[in-house]
């Protein structure tokens, strides 16, 4: 049966706070349930798809004066940060819910659906923040294919929404596949699915894509009330250590969550407010990095290109790539020569590369022809 939507987002949205902080490594760990943890001291951290180049100068400042007020509750800084966005992406302050990362906001979403007992709907692969809090609140997961291209293929969604569907999850580019959708075909899709079903959208690396910033469906927040959009300031803005991340959605979805969410937005302490609000500033940062991104990106493509070795092209900064052509155990020989790449537990025929700085990519091109067969 259909769930009123103002209802169903109000009532028990995220009342289970404890869940936020129980049963969240294992298989899955790390801040997204999907890599393996870090080496000390790797000269090549190719696994997280952390961004090589941040956080800029101009954050590392700002922030070092900004902690002479860590005494201090960050309310002020909490609107700060909410202005500039507001101004950047022409939505008023109250569209946005300032979280430590945009993981938070999937796992509470999905917490939400599991304790109404619902059933979340997505393409798959994708990023399984989402998928994983749902399940363990008792959420249903319903679980349709990608496209022959890797992409969300939003004709078998369409069709596998039915009045047991709460949520749609749509991650675009998508993780780990690195493919993005067409803008129009996207809002078309968004537009198509009742509205008492939510639609939740990662836009993640969107600043990375092919369409860039316009292909954010930001400007349907208002259009669509039942249209949640999660970003974060963890990849091309280069502060994933930070904890940053925020929601757009409409005045009464916002309201709804802020008044759930466990610490009341003040879980983003004063550094990566200052970090976040500062780089918002500094878009030429952000221009660099996607350049330099789009470089190492090449280098791999090359050489895959001249191995014969089926990728695809990403719009991210990580490249999904098959791996027949290489040794089966290609991560861990990979590891052992100091250089970490990932392969999610369900990822049965592909590997995904990070991109680095591109003599880093240079040296992984390097590294792993020696692992070719």
């Amino acid at each position: 049966m259909a769930i009123n939507r103002r209802e169903w987002i109000q009532q028990s949205l995220l009342a289970s706070a404890a869940m936020l902080v129980a049963g969240t490594t294992g298989a899955y760990g790390c801040a997204s349930g999907i890599s393996e943890r870090r080496v000390e001291g790797s000269p090549l951290l190719l696994n997280w798809n952390e961004n090589p180049y941040g956080p800029a100068p101009s954050a590392l400042t700002a922030v070092g004066e900004a902690m002479k007020n860590a005494n201090r509750y960050p309310d002020e800084y909490i609107a700060k940060l909410k202005e500039k966005l507001s101004k950047f992406y022409s939505v008023k302050p109250d569209n946005l819910l300032i979280t430590a990362g945009s993981t938070e906001v999937l796992s509470l979403l999905g917490q939400h659906v599991g304790l109404q007992k619902g059933e979340i709907l997505t393409a798959y692969p994708t990023f399984p923040t989402m998928i994983m809090f749902g399940e363990r609140a008792g959420a249903r997961i319903k679980k349709v294919d990608l496209d022959s291209e890797n992409r969300f293929d939003f004709n078998r969604l369409k069709n596998a929404i039915t009045d047991k569907t709460s949520l749609v999850f749509v991650c675009n580019p998508n993780n780990p596949t690195g493919t993005e959708v067409p803008t129009e075909e996207l809002k078309s899709f968004c537009r198509s699915v009742p509205e008492n079903v939510l639609i939740c959208v990662d836009e993640a690396y969107i600043e990375y894509s092919n369409a860039g910033l316009k292909g954010s469906m930001v400007s349907l927040v208002n259009e669509l009330p039942n249209l949640i959009i999660c970003r974060t300031f963890s990849k091309t803005y280069g502060l994933a250590g930070l904890r940053i991340g925020f929601a757009i959605s409409n005045e009464a979805n916002i309201a709804a969550i802020r008044s759930r969410h466990l610490g009341f937005e003040l879980s983003a302490g004063w550094a990566p407010l200052v970090a976040a609000a500062t780089t918002v500033d500094d878009q030429d940062f952000i221009q660099m990095c996607v350049k330099k991104n789009n470089e190492g990106k090449q280098i791999v493509y090359d050489a895959y290109e001249k191995w014969g070795v089926e990728y695809n092209r990403s719009s991210t900064n990580f490249i999904y790539t098959r791996h027949d052509r290489f040794d089966k155990n290609v991560v861990a020989k990979m590891k052992e020569r100091g250089i970490l790449i990932t392969k999610w537990p369900d990822m049965y025929n592909h590997i995904r590369i990070s991109v680095g700085k591109p003599g880093e990519m240079q040296t992984f091109v390097e590294v792993i022809e020696e692992f070719l067969v």
